[in-house]
């Protein structure tokens, strides 16, 4: 594992909108004016989402930063993308240095209080260090998280700072009744990558939002961690057919928190205590949600989609729990 050393000394972010951009494209909005596309056909789907934390982050106007889950070599892993209302999304896809292009990831954070750093995670739980410059996502390094097992299938990472430590939240994606998602936390340096000992695992599951025989749910498709420790969490079920039909919940599925001595709890709702906040059907949306993000300055969030054929969207939504004042 390397240090973040020589990344932090050659690489500093620049505001998303004055980048000068890898490749860049503004994408027509869609047919449902309040969808916004930006990536088409299976390679332009949406896996993970994180707020550029220096960028704009106003009412409504967010800079973003996305992982996409492809996995042949010169697919795009990862883009900015700057999010207007009332405009197309700017979405900048940014090559990736440092090391080999990773399969499949699935989500990504940014590191609390340093702005420019993330960490996103592939399927097979590796999560990979890395810094935003206007150029490139240069990776330092990366490392397993802790308690990965042969056979997980990682979907969901986020970050949160609390008591003056930082800890990483992580689930697998889980596909049934009878294999919920397992959620672990774990502390985590971003000074050096390393993982301190996981918790857990916390089983969670959620009512099926599509309730069709034989159709796979994916208990937790994104994580993420608000500032007061409430977890937004997003769920999806997926036919495994590249034309779905697809189906999305939102919800606010419980909390973690970290006190003075550095100790986490992950707490969760049952199934039947879940109440989504919004939903998405087949009939109607045709959505597979993967990702999700909150500015902390506005309940306003963001969720993003990955809907294979029809490639990846983002929607804004009052979603976030009220920034503390």
């Amino acid at each position: 594992m390397m240090s973040r050393t020589w990344a932090a000394a050659a690489v500093a972010l620049l505001s998303v909108a004055g980048a000068a951009p890898t490749a860049a494209h503004a994408l027509a909005p869609s047919a449902n004016e309040h969808w916004q596309p930006v990536g088409t056909g299976m390679t332009g789907g949406v896996s993970g989402l994180a707020v550029i934390e220096n960028g704009t982050s106003t009412e409504g106007a967010l800079d973003l930063v996305m992982v996409r889950d492809n996995k042949n070599p010169g697919e795009n892993r990862i883009a900015t993308v700057q999010y207007r209302p009332a405009s197309p999304p700017v979405v900048r896809e940014l090559p990736w240095r440092g090391m080999d292009e990773p399969r499949d990831l699935e989500a990504i954070d940014a590191v609390p209080g340093q702005p420019g750093d993330f960490v996103a995670l592939s399927s097979d739980g590796t999560a990979y260090h890395l810094t935003l410059d206007p150029h490139a996502a240069m990776v330092w390094g990366s490392s397993p998280v802790p308690g990965r097992a042969p056979g997980d299938n990682y979907e969901s990472f986020a970050l949160t700072y609390q008591h003056g430590r930082t800890v990483a939240v992580w689930s697998t994606r889980g596909s049934s009744d009878a294999q919920p998602a397992q959620v672990r936390a774990a502390v985590y340096d971003p000074n050096s990558g390393v993982f301190g000992a996981a918790s857990g695992p916390v089983a969670f599951s959620v009512p099926d939002p599509l309730p069709v025989d034989g159709q796979e749910v994916r208990h937790a498709s994104d994580i993420k961690i608000h500032d007061d420790g409430t977890v937004l969490l997003t769920a999806a079920s997926d036919p495994n057919i590249n034309s779905g039909p697809f189906a999305s919940a939102v919800y606010r599925a419980g909390r973690v928190t970290v006190d003075s001595a550095g100790r986490i709890g992950v707490s969760l709702k049952s199934k039947g205590q879940l109440v989504p906040l919004v939903t998405f059907n087949k009939e109607v949306d045709n959505r597979k949600i993967e990702a999700v993000a909150c500015s902390s300055n506005s309940s306003v969030g963001i969720v993003g989609t990955d809907d294979e054929e029809q490639g990846g969207s983002l929607l804004p939504l009052d979603i976030c729990p009220q920034p503390n004042p």
